[in-house]
């Protein structure tokens, strides 16, 4: 089954102005930015706690809407807020950390208050609300981007990118195009349905395939088979020229994420959990929190864009729905 990734200006997608839209205004390339952190589940926690100490950022409110909602005692000096309209005024960029099916309405919200945001993957679960957020992002004249943390493992330096995608394009146009030129595997220990896995732990992967072999965002996606298991899916696709295979799942095995390369007589594992930190200690939240603020000043990044993060959700619902 094929499909081609739908443009992002469908006129499904259309939005009305907002009259009181706020626009960001432009920032000096040293200033912190004033920061908030929208959901305090498990991962929001994970993002307060590093915003916290990393410089760039001036982390200074909470939102949680939850009434158990509870900060942990690091974050206890912070504001605690119940709504965005609780927001001090001056926050230029904020994390979305919400419910998945939460994402598009609260980061709509945020980018019409002139926010800059970073948006948890999945960035949404409905392409249609993806393509809006992308409008308001346009609209408001601020930057969306998706939390795509792979992308900053450490694990692809400048020199395996470059390589990888030198072995993407020789592999497209030689007669081993026709195999699989990365198998991914991906698992958690978490309890949840074989299909959850697949815009929980799979999109990592669609989205690392796509960036790694340079795939554009317009390439077409064709399902070649797909098996659903009680604890796993797997998928064959071709993408543009080039075909991967996809696994995800949950289960009582450890958590792996792990990538093989097959590039003719050279093949390579690799393994994504395996290395957390740079030469200098940063680990890939730190660079993505990095890239994030390259992007907002309109710099060269590696963070995942909202039109990027709508394809692998797109891409991702293709292959859940085949």
């Amino acid at each position: 089954m094929s499909f081609t990734t739908p443009a992002i200006d469908d006129d499904s997608a259309a939005i009305v102005a907002d009259p009181i839209a706020t626009f960001a205004v432009p920032l000096p390339l040293d200033a912190p930015l004033a920061h908030a952190v929208v959901g305090l589940g498990r991962f929001g926690c994970v993002h307060a706690r590093k915003l916290l100490a990393l410089s760039g950022f001036h982390l200074r409110a909470l939102v949680d809407c939850s009434s158990s909602a509870r900060a942990a005692s690091e974050l206890a000096a912070l504001p605690l807020l119940p709504s965005l309209d609780d927001l001090p005024p001056g926050i230029a960029s904020v994390t979305v950390a919400t419910s998945d099916d939460a994402h598009a309405e609260v980061a709509m919200a945020l980018m019409r208050r002139g926010c800059h945001v970073l948006v948890e993957k999945p960035l949404c679960t409905d392409r249609h609300e993806g393509a809006l957020m992308i409008r308001t992002a346009r609209q408001c004249g601020v930057t969306l981007s998706t939390g795509h943390i792979e992308r900053f493992n450490p694990v692809f330096d400048e020199a395996v990118l470059i390589r990888l995608r030198n072995a993407a394009a020789s592999h497209s146009q030689g007669q081993q195009g026709r195999r699989p030129f990365m198998r991914f595997r991906r698992y958690s220990t978490r309890v949840a349905t074989a299909r959850d896995s697949v815009l929980d732990l799979m999109v990592h992967d669609i989205d690392l395939f796509a960036w790694l072999c340079a795939i554009p965002v317009e390439a077409p996606l064709e399902v070649l088979a797909r098996h659903i298991g009680e604890q796993s899916i797997r998928a064959r696709v071709r993408l543009g020229a080039l075909i991967a295979e996809f696994e995800s799942g949950y289960g009582s095995m450890p958590a792996s994420a792990r990538l093989h390369v097959c590039d003719g007589h050279r093949e390579q594992l690799l393994d994504l959990r395996r290395s957390t930190a740079t030469a200098t200690g940063d680990d890939a939240l730190t660079r993505q929190y990095q890239g994030f603020r390259r992007a907002i000043l309109g710099q060269a990044s590696r963070v995942a864009s909202g039109a990027d993060g709508l394809v692998a959700v797109t891409r991702a619902c293709q292959i859940l729905h085949a």
